[in-house]
């Protein structure tokens, strides 16, 4: 019994290490109010990919939307592509929104062969760090935000109707928030006609937090809120599992995914 015990807790002692050395992790829920999760997510640290999704559409469609898509990303980053792109920041501009391209392609694809898909789609926030870059490319509203000492900054434009309102200046983000018309995209994969995926890159440096997330978090707590969380030194796991935790208490109106990275110096 007693050497049980001892097995036990050391198995248990591995994984709180193996956990605390993460640099980054995921997590998912359905939420307080919908009764499938559509929302999908994919960690690479092998790749340094990263990946938050969000479906929509009737019949399971939103999950096989989103979970294709991701797929279809990760398939696109092959080794031999990421050796090629390494340093050169305008082949990655070009991988990262023909990967999104592909995607898009893929699902319309899907919804046109399959009438049960008929008006899938999904959003995708895509992330791959090259040393101490971050790359993004994203086509929907689901987010990527970096926090550090300086606070929490958000890196993606919601392609969303709202928002759209708020660069013309006819909208605050505050109105934005609030707005009944906020759920409205402007572009997604698969369910739009066409999409220009936007890309971005960042500088970023040792200890700064990445979060990718769907609407589902970002919609239910402030960015004040979320940098709270993201601010805390806790592993990015129990990071992960406390943002889902405060969206779900919030109301979790809808499914909330969140994926997080620390960056630390190769």
């Amino acid at each position: 019994m007693e050497q049980n015990m001892k097995f036990i807790k050391k198995v248990l002692g591995i994984l709180k290490k193996e956990e605390m050395m993460k640099k980054a992790d995921g997590e998912t829920d359905v939420g307080k109010v919908r009764e499938a999760n559509e929302d999908y997510f994919l960690v690479n640290p092998d790749k340094r990919l990263y990946i938050v999704s969000d479906g929509m559409g009737g019949h399971n469609a939103g999950e096989v939307a989103s979970m294709n898509a991701t797929e279809s990303v990760n398939n696109y980053f092959s080794t031999e592509l990421l050796s090629e792109m390494r340093g050169d920041d305008e082949k990655i501009k070009n991988v990262m929104i023909n990967a999104l391209l592909n995607a898009h392609k893929e699902i319309t694809d899907m919804a046109k062969s399959n009438a049960t898909y008929t008006g899938m789609g999904c959003t995708l926030v895509v992330a791959w760090i090259d040393g101490d870059v971050l790359h993004l490319c994203h086509v929907g509203d689901s987010r990527a935000y970096m926090c550090n000492n300086s606070g929490i900054q958000l890196l993606t434009t919601d392609h969303s109707y709202v928002m759209s309102l708020v660069a013309e200046s006819k909208m605050t983000m505050e109105e934005a928030r609030v707005s009944p018309l906020k759920n409205e995209l402007s572009q997604a994969i698969g369910a739009s006609i066409e999409i220009e995926p936007e890309y971005n890159r960042y500088s970023i440096k040792n200890g700064d937090k990445i979060l990718l997330c769907s609407d589902g978090l970002w919609d239910m707590l402030s960015d004040e809120e979320i940098y709270e969380i993201l601010r805390n030194t806790t592993p990015v796991t129990t990071i992960c599992q406390e943002l889902i935790h405060k969206a779900n208490q919030a109301g979790g109106h809808d499914n909330v995914t969140a994926v997080v990275i620390r960056h630390e110096d190769n």
